[in-house]
């Protein structure tokens, strides 16, 4: 049976920059991903059932293999190249993509030295691994045209925002409290995504955040307040959260340590972070053999995390920020390096951990529908490799059109993470915010609730939790909750489209009006009904 085909590279490649750049805006737009594995399975499905009708179940495993390797890279690059650019430092983003390229590496060969320990294992759930043997075993299931639908529905409604049409967002006044409602395709898909649970807690944190601790600063406009004050509780919840989950997740581990060959890829990716320390000098020697160090250990909690949990759960913003911290007070207190080398070492960690989590999956989903393992680790590279030249371009490009930071492109964990730093290594970081935003995390982890989410939405403005919540009380109501197909499709549709106009605007000097003549409730007319769409297509192609 044909497997590593060139059609089947091809495919992957050109899926691997679709779902890279929808991650990577959904990253910058939202603070947030979605699964890289399912999407990319549902997507060589639909290239195979289109272009390659004669495609075999293993050309279409590799496709998918390539493909969701690119897409988790996205994350990387979206929640650590924007801190260079809040912090104003001085740096080439192509280094920065050669680090994360450095990291994805490490990531893959945490993944290859752990596969036995990991894949091989029959007790360990794998949920999106299995689901995507699945969704590649159903070649005549339909899935993939709600990919093309929602990709269509999501790129119209984003041109009709960025003309100015339709407004994006949506607030208001409750009982004297602030509402609001990102509306973009991007933010709504990934709230039908993660479900209704995890939104209500993401909105949870938004609510405490800005109906609890903003009145307390009410002697400025709103994001002012949130600027100020609430995102620095946020980043406090966020980074205990991270620990937290963190120490969690490892104490499970830790008689695991002894399989594998955890020690022998300890060894290599050291190696590999001090040779990348040599060569960029935005890391240094020291920071590469911390980036290299930190990379495996977080690859290593990545794999099993998503082993059981699934991608989707993993929390690698989360461990990123707390590595970030550990190793940027270190710097501080010891005098070894600056604040580009701390957020140059964060790059090799979000990498190596976003990848491997990937690469377990992938090597799951290998296993199950009878795949070459030598052909998933080259596919892997692969999709790294190219991925992120391009992305790398494209973080770069939106960056410079919209800036990170704006209401456009929040790009709310590079945000995040420049500021940490810098507030660490300047002296000016406020520890009594972060310390109450701990104690948040803390308290809602007392209650047995998972804390991420609702650390994230803490730190995330008001209107992206809201427009997360909307996209998961429509996916409900219509019977798309936790389905990928369709909601990916939004995504793609609007990052694709925002990446096109972000090229007009900076290389061709075009202009739109923002008088949004419509406002906002068409862009809510629109989603719904885009939504009701995929609902009708979705039961036609599963005969429901």
């Amino acid at each position: 049976m044909r497997e590593f085909s060139p059609v089947a590279i091809a495919l992957g490649i050109i899926l691997s920059v679709v779902f890279g750049v929808s991650n990577a805006y959904l990253a910058l737009k939202a603070g947030m991903t979605v699964s890289a594995s399912i999407p990319a399975a549902v997507g060589s499905l639909a290239l195979f059932s289109v272009f390659y009708r004669r495609g075999t179940l293993l050309e279409s495993n590799i496709v998918q293999t390539v493909a969701s390797a690119g897409e988790s890279l996205a994350a990387a690059l979206a929640f650590t190249l924007p801190a260079f650019f809040v912090a104003s430092l001085q740096f080439h983003p192509y280094h920065i993509g050669l680090l994360t390229f450095a990291g994805g590496i490490i990531g893959v060969l945490s993944g290859v030295a752990f596969r036995e320990s990991l894949v091989e294992d029959e007790s360990l759930p794998f949920p999106e691994g299995r689901a995507c043997a699945t969704v590649l075993r159903s070649r005549e299931s339909g899935e993939g045209a709600l990919v093309l639908l929602g990709g269509v529905v999501g790129a119209l409604i984003r041109t009709f925002q960025t003309l100015g049409l339709f407004s994006a967002s949506a607030s208001g006044s409750l009982v004297s409290r602030i509402w609001a409602l990102d509306l973009s395709p991007a933010v709504v898909g990934a709230g039908a995504i993660v479900g209704l649970r995890t939104a209500l807690m993401v909105a949870a944190g938004g609510v405490i955040g800005w109906w609890v601790f903003m009145p307390m600063y009410d002697q400025a406009p709103p994001m002012e307040i949130w600027n100020k004050y609430i995102r620095f509780i946020g980043a406090g919840a966020v980074l205990v959260g991270g620990i937290y989950e963190f120490l969690r997740v490892i104490l499970k581990l830790v008689h695991r340590f002894r399989k594998g060959k955890f020690w022998t890829v300890l060894v290599v990716a050291v190696a590999i972070g001090a040779l990348a320390g040599l060569l960029i000098p935005e890391l240094g020697i020291i920071g590469g053999v911390l980036g290299g160090a930190l990379g495996v250990i977080f690859a290593y909690v990545s794999g099993n995390t998503t082993a059981i949990v699934g991608s989707s759960s993993n929390p690698i913003s989360g461990m990123t920020i707390a590595a970030l911290v550990v190793v940027s007070l270190l710097f501080k207190v010891l005098n070894w390096g600056d604040m580009v080398s701390a957020l140059a070492m964060a790059s090799v960690v979000a990498s190596a951990s976003a990848i491997a989590g990937d690469t377990v999956q992938d090597l799951k989903t290998g296993y199950i529908v009878g795949a070459t393992p030598r052909w998933q680790y080259v596919g892997e590279f692969l999709g790294i490799a190219v991925s992120f030249l391009l992305l790398t371009f494209v973080i770069d490009l939106l960056g410079k059109v919209f800036v990170f930071g704006s209401k456009e492109l929040p790009a709310p964990q590079g945000v995040l993470m420049g500021s940490i730093v810098e507030g660490i290594f300047s002296g000016s970081l406020n520890w009594n915010l972060i310390l109450l935003g701990g104690g948040v995390a803390l308290a809602v982890a007392m209650m047995g609730v998972p804390v991420l989410p609702v650390a994230v939405g803490l730190y995330l403005p008001l209107h992206l939790s809201g427009g997360l919540l909307f996209g998961a009380l429509v996916g409900k109501v219509l019977g798309l909750e936790g389905k990928h197909s369709g909601a990916s499709g939004l995504i793609a549709g609007d990052a694709l489209t925002s990446v096109l106009f972000a090229f007009a605007i900076g290389f061709l000097g075009w202009k739109f009006s923002l008088g949004y003549s419509w406002g906002w409730l068409p862009s809510a007319i629109g989603l719904v009904l885009g939504f009701s769409l995929l609902a009708w297509r979705y039961r036609v192609a599963n005969h429901l």
